[in-house]
């Protein structure tokens, strides 16, 4: 996959795990200054400024469908949930609504108190290895943790991983969501030559690139059972339509990602757990542009 990066540094790997990942990587204090700082503010990545009301049910949906997924897991009564990287607080507000006590951590305050003002109570701002390290040692177990949209900007996703299995107890589910990169539609995509280049690489955004496959070697080498797929909506099939080709022509990006949040909205109208059928479907399959991997430790 070297020859779809440029001849320039950073430079992409496959490593040990199957994953690929950039070298040399951003020390932990650049990383932090550039998301404590710069990431919410501004309205870099999937964060915009300012959402509209249709985005706005998307985001809820796409949490609601977490959860859901999340409770076929969890017996207790008001379970304990741990958000790490909570962002604006989309999966903390959904677990809230759901009876969970939760917990919140992530390196700035600037996401959740832009649109989850009312949960800042439950936020816990700084570093977030060092955040995790002060759980760890006050022994304290979750019922349900995320790790959503996390793990890829990380330096060191092994350790991290690792850190987080000493917070969990034997009945623990760990949500992991990652963007599905270098997948089989990727690489259709670029063998037809529907694409000229790999266009989901983000540095320094994004520092690791997980599969289905990759991301399950991962796990299971870790001692982690993973007990079922979500994919959210694979957004990148209709770069099949040259009509909606967002990657050759960015004009049409926006609307691409509008037509996908109607979509899901519309879908959910009908029978919200008739979606969530499908995308467990789509997850079993390895397509879409994120999946949801709900894991528990290896007995």
């Amino acid at each position: 996959m070297n020859d779809l990066i440029a001849d320039n540094s950073p430079k992409l790997i496959k490593n040990q795990w199957g994953f690929y990942q950039f070298s040399p990587l951003p020390n932990d204090d650049e990383l932090e200054k550039y998301y404590s700082k710069n990431y919410y503010q501004e309205g870099c990545g999937s964060y915009e400024v300012k959402y509209s009301d249709e985005e706005i049910e998307w985001f809820r949906l796409r949490a609601d469908l977490i959860n859901r997924t999340a409770n076929k897991y969890v017996e207790q009564s008001a379970p304990t949930f741990l958000d790490v990287g909570c962002g604006e607080g989309w999966l903390l507000s959904q677990f809230y609504q759901n009876g969970y006590v939760i917990k919140g951590i992530d390196f700035s305050k600037a996401g959740l108190i832009k649109v989850h003002p009312e949960l800042k109570e439950y936020l816990q701002q700084g570093n977030v290895y060092n955040l995790l390290d002060t759980i760890i040692e006050s022994k304290e177990k979750f019922d349900v943790i995320a790790l959503c949209n996390v793990i890829e900007h990380v330096r060191n996703p092994v350790g991290l991983l690792s850190d987080i299995r000493r917070i969990m107890h034997p009945d623990t589910i760990l949500v992991i969501s990652a963007p599905n990169d270098f997948s089989k539609l990727h690489e259709y995509l670029l063998k037809n030559k529907i694409v000229s280049n790999a266009w989901w690489l983000n540095y320094p955004d994004h520092l690791s690139y997980f599969n289905k496959e990759s991301m399950s070697k991962l796990l299971f080498g870790l001692g982690f059972n993973i007990k079922g797929i979500l994919a959210d909506n694979p957004i990148d099939l209709n770069l099949i339509n040259e009509n909606s080709d967002y990657i050759n022509d960015k004009t049409k990006g926006k609307n691409t990602h509008m037509f996908r949040v109607r979509v899901d909205n519309f879908l959910a109208s009908i029978d919200t757990d008739k979606l969530l059928s499908m995308y467990k479907i789509l997850g079993e399959m390895g397509v879409g542009r994120n999946l949801n991997y709900f894991c528990s430790l290896k007995r």
